[in-house]
């Protein structure tokens, strides 16, 4: 009697799954994190009755112990529910997300999921980056969340380590105000010297600082080479102006050694060294030095050289030496041509763009009214049999191409470009693959896109739609979600408001499900500015000052910020900078928290102030489309994967081999072994001047309630310049950071302001 059983037992799953219909579509991020939301995208498609779905997280931790977190929802026909659990202090091991429905959509399944153990950011300022023996180390620690706003963590350990790895301070159990910690360290007069270190551990994730503890005598001038960046072998005769001038901007007067040689880092056939071109001139503050690169170094011709100009100056009555490098990079061709895609895949019978990016190489466009850039594309191996197209150039030097791939039997999209004598083969752009060739495309509509305004899809598809959902993920988490209803439409426009927890890159996905349950979908990243909520501004109470002038400063900031400033002699930055918390810093943090396939462009390229905030991350099928936006999806449809066959066809110029690797760009101006050299003598002043740190500002304020603060200082008996900036902390706004650097100086006393 046990067969029958178990044969009736399968004949009642089989009812029951041929009188269940309809599907689910369950989204959320790929990354589990500690102390954090994790939000849940579920919607239910073609059902009858409202579907009961529980989703969870759960697993093992590696150090012992499970667990579990779930929110049980309701769920209507063609509606999308988020449901948020809270990820408390768990460790890394083994997690899945899993779902359950009943009633409507009857259903178990599971994912595994990424545990990622950072949670939090930790921005790191110091006064300067490098010490002398005995100075004394100050410094910040910022810690925040994920949306950049103060996070309740308890106490924190930090410590530093000497340049031989040995610890010789330590805050065990540290506390913070409003998501700061300060601290300092006094080096004594004979210390390791070296690349020592500032660690922060915050619920053991560890955060790193280096600075660097040496013997230095600080720059008292500035060396700057003005020059053309880019020249070609025919045309190749060159004027460098030097500049040198003192750090309170007075002019320098010596003599200016220029030295001019090619850099061996390509793979064709040349000697290592080759004898340097050597000039010797006076300089007042200013000298020209000419040079014919390829006639006095005796080079030629290749596709590309790349040659250092050193300039030393040495200062006329005290013997001081400060140097500097530019570097010239020789082209056969003196401009370029780049083509940027904006998807690495095209979708058959939906429109693909691209653009023909055509610049000098230092970036300026070609503007050329005459000559037309020559376009040859084609959609299969035949040269032959490609179309030529002929495009004027915008003013931007730019030249936008539409293509219309047909619908069937398209699999990849070669195209070629011609301008004058450049003539460069693009790489290849593959078709999308789906089981009924049925595709879908967004396209943003906001020309740009940013933090608190709406941004407006246009959302396009090569079969008739009832509806589609789409989910916008930021910073590693669902931030939204919604179903659209339709009639029966191919095209249709929406709108969603953009938050700061979206910024700086928000991905995108839309999809609908057919009704064979294929899952058809597109996705693509939006590049939204505004990503820091918080700012600062600094003014002072007067444009000229002198040294030893009492200076009020008044800071800017969001309501009851915390805000830290410093202050800083310009010429601790010339010898090494990277102490400051930046932008850029901020904006490269907020990425790690992304866990999808990042932009080719680096969130759009900007040509004259024209950008392309938007890129499709390229998703060749439906299942490429989740996974490139960092996502994980459960559903009972089909989310097709394909492995296709890759072309490749590397981007060249026809007549020459491909580009050699460049070498790396010099950041620094000043080196330690040449800012060293004779002290010489201050010029005289009649109050005696004792007050010279390297440091000037290092203040913690509270912002009011009108958001602001204000502080009187005694200007140092330094004549030189002095950067200024400031960043600020709140709970409810968040991390906001100065602006560029601005001027308030005295020519008559030599002493100048950048506020940073």
């Amino acid at each position: 009697m046990v067969i029958p059983r178990l044969v009736l037992l399968g004949v009642l799953c089989v009812v029951e799954g041929a009188v269940q219909t309809g599907f689910y579509t369950i989204v959320a991020p790929r990354v589990l994190r500690p102390n954090s939301e994790y939000h849940v995208a579920i919607t239910t498609q073609k059902t009858s009755q409202p579907t009961t779905v529980t989703v969870g997280v759960g697993g093992n931790q590696h150090g012992g112990g499970t667990f579990q977190a779930s929110q049980t929802v309701t769920v209507s026909p063609y509606t999308t529910h988020i449901v948020k659990l809270e990820i408390g202090d768990l460790g890394p091991g083994t997690y899945n997300l899993t779902a359950r429905g009943i009633n409507g959509l009857e259903f178990i399944n599971t994912t595994t999921l990424h545990y990622v153990h950072k949670s939090h950011s930790v921005f790191i300022q110091t006064d300067k980056a490098v010490y002398k023996p005995g100075h004394k180390v100050q410094f910040r620690a910022l810690i925040l969340n994920a949306h950049l706003k103060p996070s309740v963590t308890g106490a924190l350990d930090v410590y530093i380590t000497d340049g031989k790895g040995n610890r010789v301070k330590q805050w065990s159990r540290a506390l913070t105000t409003k998501g700061v910690f300060s601290g300092e360290f006094q080096l004594s007069q004979s210390p390791v010297l070296g690349d020592w270190n500032i660690t922060v551990v915050v619920m053991d994730q560890y955060f790193y600082k280096t600075f660097q503890v040496a013997e230095y005598v600080l720059p008292k001038f500035e060396v700057t080479i003005d020059a053309p960046a880019h020249a070609t072998f025919k045309d190749s005769h060159l004027v460098a102006t030097v500049y040198a001038k003192y750090t309170y901007g007075k002019a320098v007067k010596g003599e200016a050694t220029v030295t001019v040689y090619p850099t061996y880092y390509s793979g064709l056939l040349q000697p290592i060294f080759q004898n340097p071109v050597r000039k010797v001139v006076p300089i007042d503050g200013k000298a020209n030095v000419e040079f014919d690169i390829t006639k006095d170094l005796q080079l030629g011709e290749e596709y590309e050289r790349s040659v250092q100009i050193d300039v030393t100056v040495e200062e006329a009555l005290t013997g001081r030496r400060q140097n500097t490098t530019f570097e010239v990079m020789l082209h056969k061709y003196k401009y370029k041509m780049e083509l940027i895609k904006t998807s690495e895949y095209f979708k058959p019978g939906l429109k693909y763009t691209a653009f023909v990016k055509l610049t000098y190489h230092d970036g300026t466009p070609v503007q050329d009214m005459n000559n037309p850039v020559t376009v040859r594309y084609g959609y299969t191996f035949d040269h032959n049999a490609y179309t030529e197209e002929k495009h004027k150039l915008s003013k931007d030097g730019m030249v936008t191409l539409n293509f219309y791939p047909p619908l069937e039997n398209q699999t990849v999209l070669w195209m070629e470009a011609e301008y004058l004598d450049l003539k460069e083969w693009f790489s290849t752009v593959s078709a999308s693959v789906s089981p009924s060739n049925t595709f879908l495309q967004a396209v943003v509509k906001t020309e740009h896109p940013t933090v608190n305004q709406d941004v407006e899809l246009e959302v396009n598809s090569t079969e008739p739609m009832k509806y589609f959902t789409y989910q916008v993920i930021g910073r590693g988490d669902v931030i939204m979600a919604n179903t659209i209803k339709l009639a029966d439409k191919k095209t249709h426009n929406f709108r969603f408001l953009a938050t700061y927890v979206m910024a700086p890159v928000a991905h995108v996905m839309v999809y609908y499900v057919k009704e064979d349950g294929e899952v058809v979908a597109n996705a693509l990243d939006i590049e939204l500015e505004g990503a820091l909520q918080n700012f600062v501004n600094i003014t002072t109470n007067s444009e000229e000052t002198q040294p030893g002038t009492d200076v009020e400063l008044t800071v800017e900031a969001k309501p009851n910020s915390y805000v830290g400033i410093l202050g800083v002699d310009q010429s601790v930055l010339l010898l090494k900078s990277g102490s400051d918390i930046t932008k850029d810093a901020v904006l490269e943090e907020l990425r790690l928290y992304d866990s999808n396939l990042q932009t080719p462009y680096h969130y759009g390229f900007n040509f004259r102030g024209n950008a392309l905030n938007y890129w499709w991350p390229g998703s060749a099928t439906a299942r490429e489309v989740f996974d490139s936006s960092g996502a994980v999806i459960l559903t009972n449809g089909l989310v097709h994967e394909h492995f296709p066959w890759v072309y490749y066809r590397s981007v060249h110029v026809m007549e020459e081999a491909a580009v050699p690797n460049m070498p790396p760009a010099i950041e620094e101006t000043a080196a330690f072994g040449s800012v060293a050299g004779a002290t010489g003598s201050t010029e005289p002043a009649i109050r005696v001047r004792r007050n010279f740190p390297e440091t000037w500002l290092w203040h913690m304020l509270e912002a009011g309630f009108d958001g602001k603060a204000t502080i009187r200082k005694f200007a140092p008996d330094t004549i030189t310049s002095w950067v200024i900036s400031g960043f600020s902390v709140d709970p409810l706004f968040g991390l906001g950071l100065s602006e560029a650097p601005r001027k308030v100086w005295d020519e008559t006393h030599s002493f100048i302001y950048h506020l940073k």
